[in-house]
């Protein structure tokens, strides 16, 4: 696709999924790419594989789904409205179709999807204890240890580029998305030794199918920046985070963000917040002809 198209596209990605909760029309998303309804709509089918209104019904049941999960607090109700749903009678009728069951069938029987253990250390407080004024939780994994501490990130601009499809494992992926990306902003000057690098995961790999599976690799930028073909800017909003940090082989990432949702989230007094989650990554290593990928996994909050 024309390279025009993509920073189109970009934006009117960008604002359905920081909009899901609002009425989407047609006429609106194809303002914001400056063409015709009847233009912006062939576009976006070629582009993305599904027609505008399917992307947003899907993005919202994705998106109750895991709040079916991660949310007990909430009624089915409140979700359903939460994510954009007119009325619960249209949101039970698109899960039950979509998912081949109802919501409270997929809540119960989902819950298994986190039912992980490991075995927290005790130390000072309990099972936590208190640095700099936040709250840090030690676990024993295996031989190793890992400790989940609350940060509070500032909102930043990022330049990313997307890839719809799977990515799971896939080190060649990764790379020619980091290359694209280099290419783009070494040219331009936005890269030094400071710069790390994002992962920005957009869907859950346990509800989503792969071909549909949503992530950016991205670079913090200024403000003043600008996007320019395949590469969007957007702002990632900040907040509070429960972020650890990980030596990861290619193959233990899913792993790890199971192991965050379930051993530390489930048990951590916050519950997940409908913000971006994402790896900030700081490089590779090699430890004794192994290599090794130097991670936090970063997972919105906020109090239950």
């Amino acid at each position: 696709m024309d390279e025009f198209y993509k920073d189109r596209l970009n934006r009117v990605v960008d604002y359905i999924q920081a909009n899901l909760e609002a009425d989407l029309s047609l006429k609106e998303l194809s303002g914001i790419a400056y063409y015709s309804e009847f233009h912006f709509s062939r576009i976006f089918r070629v582009a993305m594989g599904e027609s505008v209104y399917q992307f947003i019904r899907r993005l919202r049941l994705e998106k109750s789904a895991e709040m079916l999960l991660l949310n007990t607090g909430k009624s089915i109700t409140e979700i359903a409205l939460l994510c954009g749903f007119a009325t619960p009678s249209s949101f039970a009728k698109s899960f039950k179709k979509h998912f081949i069951m109802n919501a409270t069938e997929w809540r119960n029987k989902s819950n298994a999807l986190f039912d992980k253990k490991s075995t927290p250390i005790q130390i000072e407080n309990g099972q936590i204890s208190i640095i700099k004024g936040s709250p840090v939780w030690t676990f024993k994994k295996g031989d190793s240890i890992r400790q989940v501490v609350i940060e509070n990130f500032s909102p930043s601009n990022v330049a990313y580029i997307r890839n719809v499809g799977p990515y799971q494992g896939d080190e060649k992926l990764f790379n020619q998305l980091y290359t694209r990306l280099f290419q783009w902003a070494g040219s331009r000057g936005y890269l030094n030794e400071d710069t790390f690098t994002l992962n920005i995961y957009h869907d859950n790999p346990e509800i989503t199918d792969n071909n549909k599976l949503r992530v950016m690799v991205a670079i913090p930028v200024n403000s003043t920046v600008k996007p320019s073909g395949p590469i969007g800017i957007i702002k990632v909003s900040g907040g509070k985070y429960g972020t650890c940090r990980f030596l990861l082989k290619k193959n233990e990432f899913g792993e790890a963000w199971d192991w965050m949702f379930s051993a530390w989230l489930i048990n951590s007094g916050y519950e997940r917040d409908d913000r971006e989650s994402f790896e900030r990554c700081f490089g590779e290593k090699l430890i004794d002809g192994v290599h090794y990928f130097d991670v936090d996994i970063c997972i919105p909050v906020k109090a239950k």
